[in-house]
């Protein structure tokens, strides 16, 4: 299979300084022509990739193997930061050795992340391009192709050379077909004693080339190099170069159909297994031909967080697109273990996955680096591939996400990374309170779907005064066991509406909303008509609020216990009460995958089931309700968090190039 042509033209030796002059040729008045085919538009590079997938499929045991190999080691190099760290401690506690101490720490904490590292660099390192062999058919697909047109009347001394000169030379791999060749389908590296012969002149010579690694940050290489074809004859050297640019890492959009979702293996007969059995009937009854993949996290449920799925393509045959997709792992230290399925699991043919380095600081907040707080705007003006979101903590002197995850993304050169506000959620997620729809026939062809704390609250208002306030907030539940009760706020409907910190949680988290979407109106170009807003409500009995409580019940009454109750009054990070509508899973064909909300029941419906079906029914959705309680709801997340898309990015339509800077 053979893709995006760029042919050198050689009829013959000619000096440099003829570029673009048309001679007619012969051997006494050779002339180079150089020429392009209408793939890219015009005045635009040619496109090659990254070839960093597995198409020979040995990788994933390698990657087991790796980590077999590191388990021992990264054991005893973490007793040994141990001990060490906690010696520092005791030398910080010294003011006169402080500083000095925490310089040290520095460098120990530095020294141990790269430590621990280490099996993940050696995982991404095996790949395609790890090696001078083309892998076979599906490898040799993956190179973008170019060629030489052939020179009838070059003489016997007619000798030629392909390089790469410059600064881009060690970022990319040329070879070149020849088809006697014991290499492996003929491709051998061109090194730099590697010569055309006239032979091949007179044939016309294909080459090949591939990029080595994917671009991680512009200011050090942009994925740009050029190709130069040198042919000499008679003495005369004729020079042609051609511009090519790596094709960038793109991360997926929910407007791209649905062909596989995934969630963690959680097998807990109580919560983890009907929690996946409902997505996986949910995703068969929608069409989705490939069941519910369930992967073996190690028991990490988040599968949002743990990799962002992204791909690369560039013009194949007719045009569609060819690449591979590209999974980006986390780099929140929590989500380490976890995201190395990303090796183990799912890389292989046509996927990719790639190691961003970041060596966590310790007073970074690691959770704006999961990435269930990264999700893509759907294409508009001035973005056909669609704009990252990214949420984090404006205010001065706090952490957003890992600057070389930023750099990388901003590297792309494609979807300039916009940054949302998410301080104010407990677990500072985008996915907590937005998302996005494909809505065929729209304006823009998608809409955002927001949660809507205010008309939330009308719901509660609304019920206490048609006479149901002494309705509890969670109507329909089951019994639920003693370990769940303190997650589950069954007070009523008044007695919420009584709080102040519940009313002021909410308002709080609706004035936020108001301001991310300010942010989205103005940049993307959003107006009230491109939003679907459904209901929602907060809480702030989050997790630590429920520790604290805890440690308050078996404190004695006292100065401590009562400056102890001021801090849980005071507390106002937000977290869904409701479990949270916006955080699901975007299927196929105008349906949706919404966490069951158990709302409060009046005359044996829930209200905000009723309410959040007539929302998604102005965009023409349909609600497919699954229940999250106990399995991801009481633990902070939702459906989103719990699961993971593979999107179809290489049909016809999804061609970005005729729209690149």
């Amino acid at each position: 299979m053979r893709f995006r042509t760029r042919e050198l033209f050689l009829a013959g030796a000619l000096t440099v300084s003829t570029v673009g002059l048309a001679v007619p040729a012969s051997a006494a008045s050779p002339v180079a022509d150089l020429r392009t085919d209408a793939a890219t538009p015009p005045g635009k590079p040619e496109l090659f990739l990254a070839n960093i997938d597995d198409d020979a499929g040995v990788c994933k045991a390698r990657s087991k193997e790796l980590l077999v190999d590191a388990a021992g080691r990264e054991q005893a190099d973490n007793e040994s930061f141990r001990v060490q760290e906690a010696a520092l401690r005791e030398e910080a506690k010294d003011p006169a050795k402080k500083e000095a101490a925490e310089r040290k720490y520095a460098a120990l904490r530095r020294t141990h992340r790269l430590a621990q590292y280490q099996a993940d660099r050696d995982m991404a390192g095996c790949n395609d391009a790890a090696d001078t062999v083309v892998n076979g058919a599906q490898d040799e697909a993956d190179l973008a192709r170019l060629h030489t047109a052939p020179w009838a009347a070059a003489p016997a001394s007619a000798t030629g050379r392909v390089t790469v000169p410059g600064a881009g030379a060690d970022h990319v791999r040329l070879f070149v077909k020849r088809p006697k060749s014991a290499a492996p389908r003929g491709w051998e590296v061109v090194g730099p004693d590697t010569k055309l012969s006239a032979a091949e002149l007179r044939a016309g010579v294909e080459l090949g080339i591939e990029g080595r690694d994917i671009v991680r940050d512009s200011a050090v290489w942009a994925g740009r190099v050029t190709v130069r074809l040198d042919v000499t004859a008679n003495g005369v050297t004729s020079s042609r170069t051609v511009a090519l640019e790596q094709a960038p890492v793109l991360t997926q959009l929910n407007t791209q159909r649905l062909q596989e979702a995934l969630a963690s293996d959680d097998q807990d007969p109580e919560t983890g297994k009907p929690f996946t059995d409902a997505l996986a009937a949910a995703v068969k009854a929608n069409g989705v031909a490939t069941p519910l993949r369930r992967v073996d996290t190690g028991g990490d449920q988040w599968m949002q967080d743990l990799f962002e799925p992204g791909y690369a393509s560039i013009p194949g045959p007719g045009g569609k697109p060819h690449g591979m997709r590209v999974l980006i792992p986390s780099v929140n230290e929590n989500r380490h273990a976890a995201s190395r399925v990303v090796f183990t699991e799912l890389a292989g043919p046509d996927v990719a996955a790639v190691h961003i380095a970041h060596v966590p600081t310790p007073d970074e907040d690691s959770t704006y680096d999961s990435m269930g707080n990264l999700e893509t705007v759907p294409a508009y003006p001035g973005y056909p591939a669609g704009r990252i979101v990214i949420g984090g903590d404006p205010a001065d002197g706090k952490k957003g996400p890992a600057a070389e995850m930023l750099t990388f993304l901003r590297s792309q050169n494609m979807q300039k990374p916009l940054s949302l506000d998410t301080s104010w959620l407990s677990v500072g997620h985008i996915d907590e309170f937005v998302q996005f729809l494909p809505a065929p026939g729209s304006r823009l062809g998608w809409r955002a779907v927001v949660a809507d704390p205010r008309s939330g609250m009308r719901i509660l208002q609304d019920a206490k005064k048609a006479g149901y306030g002494g309705q509890i907030m969670h109507g329909g539940l089951p019994a639920l066991d003693w370990r769940y009760t303190d997650h589950v706020d069954q007070r009523s409907i008044s007695e919420f509406l009584a709080d102040p910190q519940f009313l002021h949680v909410n308002d709080r988290s609706a004035k936020r909303i108001d301001a991310n979407v300010a942010v989205l109106k103005r940049e993307v170009g959003l107006t009230d008509a491109d939003i679907v807003r459904v209901p929602a409500l907060f809480t702030a009995r989050t997790m630590d609020y429920l520790m604290l409580q805890s440690e308050i019940r078996s404190m004695k009454p006292g100065p401590d216990r009562d400056a102890a109750e001021a801090r849980l009054r005071a507390m106002d990070q937000a977290v869904a009460l409701i479990p949270g509508t916006v955080n699901g899973l975007v299927l196929n064909n105008g349906e949706y995958v919404a966490p069951k909300p158990f709302g409060p029941l009046i005359g044996g419906k829930d209200v905000f089931t009723e309410a959040i079906d007539k929302a998604f029914a102005t965009t023409g959705y349909t609600v497919r309700y699954v229940d999250d309680l106990l399995s991801t709801h009481v633990s902070e997340g939702e459906i989103h968090c719990a699961t993971n898309t593979l999107r179809a990015v290489f049909s016809t339509d999804q061609r970005w190039w005729p729209h690149s800077a």
